[in-house]
């Protein structure tokens, strides 16, 4: 069974997702936004809303920090959402993405499902200890539906936490089911929600929106302090025919203002997206100016401009990037590429992976990771490391290509 730094290793390997808990033991050389989203993160936990837009280059770091958000604002207590590309012009299905992108890390099936199945016991036994019996009377129905409308529910989602308590009482999972795609917007027979008592449906934004209320409470109600939801990718909205693109932006524009306006409260929303995705007269956030000049005029919670853009890595931080992707990489296959580099090639390595366009600066920080990654699997399959280090060379490529990423990168 792969350990979790081999899965660590595997993902920065193929350049996908990370496992969660990742993210933070690999960021280096952001201290200041780490800083930023710590204070985010405790303002939200302690019962604020907040907005934060990060734009970046491709390959600077975006999803990584993205991630390592997610991890701070677990430890603070607050339920990681993650939404690659969210369908922001279409409401119902946005509101279905946020749901399947809840992270539970201790368990990987559907996460809705579970945390209510753990909530649902637990305030089965917090009843218990009054001194009713589990089950199905009178006395203790009362008491599971008290305890629910302490928390000030639409009445359908009353309706359907209360049928859930009662399906998991009876074992009846299949009815817990049910239940949970409701919840998550997902189809369901007009004959089970009937007799579950439920009216409301995910068919409009207004629904979706108030669904997303909703979620907002049951976060707290399973004792979470509230919720942290990255989206991502979204300069891919540039992409998209232009009625979509302009139906995202107002979408987007009309979140902003549920999130200063308290009505989805503790709620911390995090936007990652490129320079260009922002500033795009014609087909990026500057296009629709009243989400453009929002964003850009207002300073956030903690005193930080909403908009923040990502500086570029500096090589400095090379010697404990180096050390840390080692560790994990001797964890994962019992063999430590560090003990084989010299100072030299230490220096010789940390020259390669850094841009002469860019006063040295690393440009794409994704792809130094990848190219460690590939360095170290040469060394562990037998490879000298000068061999390694003529592999993974970039200037090794063709002089036509080195001008032609010149060219492009200088426009």
């Amino acid at each position: 069974m792969a350990t979790f730094e081999g899965e660590i290793v595997r993902a920065l390997r193929n350049g996908s997702d990370l496992p969660f808990g990742a993210a933070c033991r690999i960021l280096k050389g952001r201290d200041r936004e780490v800083d930023i989203l710590r204070k985010d993160i405790q303002f939200v936990a302690a019962g604020g809303s907040a907005l934060r837009v990060w734009v970046g280059d491709y390959g600077t770091g975006k999803s990584l920090l993205g991630r390592a958000a997610l991890e701070l604002g677990l430890e603070a207590g607050l339920l990681p959402i993650y939404v690659s590309e969210p369908p922001l012009s279409k409401p119902v299905e946005l509101y279905q993405a946020i749901i399947n992108g809840i992270i539970t890390p201790e368990f990987a099936g559907d996460s809705l499902f579970y945390l209510l199945s753990q909530w649902a016991e637990s305030a089965i036994r917090e009843i218990e200890q009054t001194g009713l019996t589990r089950g199905q009377d009178t006395l203790f129905r009362e008491s599971v539906t008290r305890k629910i409308l302490d928390f000030e529910f639409t009445n359908d989602f009353n309706m359907a936490i209360s049928a859930f308590v009662d399906a998991h009482l009876s074992g009846m999972e299949d009815q817990k089911k049910k239940i949970v795609d409701w919840m998550s917007g997902r189809k369901v027979n007009y004959w089970d929600l009937k007799a579950l008592k439920i009216s409301r449906r995910v068919e409009t934004k207004e629904e979706s929106y108030l669904f997303i209320q909703d979620i907002l409470k049951l976060s707290r109600t399973i004792a979470y302090n509230g919720v942290l939801m990255v989206f991502d990718e979204l300069e891919l909205m540039q992409n998209l025919p232009s009625r979509t693109t302009f139906k995202g932006y107002e979408a987007l524009r009309e979140i902003v203002d549920m999130i200063s306006s308290k009505d989805f409260p503790r709620l911390y929303s995090i936007l990652l997206g490129t320079p260009t995705w922002f500033e795009n007269p014609d087909r990026g956030v500057k296009s629709y100016l009243a989400l453009y000049d929002r964003l850009k005029t207002e300073v956030s919670v903690t005193t930080e401009s909403t908009v923040q853009t990502l500086a570029l890595i500096s090589p400095d931080i090379f010697d404990p990037l180096l050390s840390d992707l080692s560790a994990i990489y001797a964890t994962a296959y019992g063999y430590d590429p560090k003990k084989t580099l010299t100072a030299t090639l230490k220096e010789a390595l940390k020259t390669r992976l850094s841009s002469p366009f860019h006063q040295n600066q690393f440009v794409e920080m994704r792809q130094v990771v990848k190219s460690l990654i590939e360095f170290f699997d040469l060394l562990k399959d037998g490879a000298s490391a000068e061999k390694a280090l003529q592999i993974i060379d970039s200037s090794a490529r063709p002089a036509k290509e080195a001008g032609t990423q010149t060219a492009d990168f200088w426009g």
